[in-house]
């Protein structure tokens, strides 16, 4: 076991950090069942020499320490904090409320068995008016924001256990406070990233209209005009012409054919509806498809974790960052394959599209790949980052990572419903 041989080496502290940042990478991954973290810990305080309540205390200070936890989205990481206080203290609930702007009492998060009882509501509430009503069952602490109180964490006891409740709401507190403050902020952002990326898909959605109802029309009104002077034409060149003027016009509708497609595609590309109508992985795996059809490259796509809680700002910058990536390999990469993957965590989701084409200079980026360079900025609009690893001969991959926001209020809330 790593725990005991840190604990020979390192010390006991060091084999309770270990753990307490082995159990938060682990639920990070996918949530663990009921009572696995604590007999993780208990097992582990058998190997150290120490009481499993004791264990379990370092352990969990040293959780809601670790750096993964830190990194998670907010509200992502408030659930977690909450769900180590049902598994390592002696908790059968726990609950995290709030005053709405209408003054109600509303749960972020919760934990357990029945953590939004009428109870817990109660003593939450009279908490956040300054009033500790707690009992031997129901323990409170607040969790403050510039010296007021900002929330009420609750918890319901496990059976008689009680001992040392307040120890572990007090270390939650505090781990909350921070997290909170930060959410705030991603509360503020939210409205103006959803603005701006909706303001750039309306400009795209007209530029989509323009196209059709402008030049799409003209092409078809000069492809009509083309034909009839072909005929006109041809009637009044001698025999020995005939044949070449008409191979001319032939050759004439051939490029007014191919640049009439060619404007049809990209006023179908830039529409969102794709986007956010259908599943990304759908949608992503159409575009795919598309691809495989026209060109002959071999395609894969791969999906993993759950993709269903992205708002549609979220699928559509991903459904854009695909998109771009999938045209850059048709013009210019002569790849043979290529390979989409999907990966959604409680922290993050990450797009990869992989190449093995003919690759570039990531020097020439700004002036021969100005769509990846716009891609780029609206994923970072959304708290996102692209990476893009390439060099002549080696294939070209291109990552987009968004982290997996989720609204800390009511107000952030209604916000999020209206992207989603």
């Amino acid at each position: 076991m790593r725990a005991r041989r840190l604990a020979d080496g390192l010390g006991q502290g060091a084999a309770l950090d270990f753990l307490g940042d082995a159990i938060v990478a682990i639920a990070v991954d996918h949530s663990f069942e009921p009572g696995e973290a604590r007999a993780a810990v208990t097992a582990a305080g058998e190997e150290l020499d120490m009481s499993p309540e004791a264990a379990a205390f370092v352990v969990f200070r040293r959780a809601l320490a670790s750096k993964e936890l830190a990194q998670l989205p907010p509200a992502v990481a408030a659930e977690l904090t909450l769900a180590l206080l049902v598994e390592l203290a002696p908790a059968a609930a726990s609950s995290l409320w709030f005053l709405d702007a209408a003054g109600s009492t509303t749960c972020l998060v919760s934990e357990g068995k029945a953590p939004r009882s009428r109870r817990l509501r109660e003593v939450a509430r009279a908490a956040l008016d300054g009033v500790i009503a707690g009992s031997a069952q129901v323990h409170v602490r607040v969790v403050e924001r510039w010296d007021r109180p900002y929330a009420a964490l609750v918890a319901r006891a496990r059976g008689a256990e009680s001992d040392h409740l307040d120890d572990y709401l007090a270390e939650a507190a505090a781990a909350l406070a921070p997290l909170l403050e930060r959410a705030s902020l991603f509360d503020r952002r939210v409205q103006r990233e959803h603005d701006l990326v909706a303001a750039g898909e309306r400009r795209l959605v007209r530029l989509g209209f323009d196209l059709h109802d402008g030049p799409l029309q003209e092409i078809v009104a000069l492809a009509e005009e083309l034909r009839t002077a072909s005929t006109q034409i041809s009637a009044v060149v001698p025999a020995d012409f005939r044949q070449r003027v008409q191979g001319r016009f032939t050759d004439v509708h051939a490029r007014l054919g191919a640049l009439d497609e060619s404007l049809r595609e990209i006023a179908h590309s830039i529409r969102s509806t794709t986007a956010v109508a259908r599943p990304v992985a759908d949608a992503v795996e159409s575009e795919l498809r598309a691809l495989e059809n026209a060109t002959g490259i071999e395609v894969g796509l791969e999906v993993q974790g759950n993709l269903n809680s992205l708002s549609d700002s979220q699928k559509i910058v991903l459904f854009r960052v695909v998109q771009e990536a999938l045209s850059n390999v048709r013009k210019h990469s002569d790849a043979v394959k290529v390979s989409i993957a999907l990966r959604s965590t409680r922290a993050f989701v990450a797009l990869t599209v992989t190449d093995d084409g003919c690759g570039f200079d990531l020097r020439r980026l700004g002036h021969d790949r100005l769509g990846l360079a716009g891609i780029s900025e609206r994923v970072r609009l959304l708290g996102g980052a692209v990476e893009i690893e390439t060099s002549p001969g080696a294939g070209t991959t291109v990552r987009a990572t968004l982290p997996q926001w989720r609204p800390s209020t009511p107000a952030a809330a209604t916000v999020y419903a209206a992207t989603s």
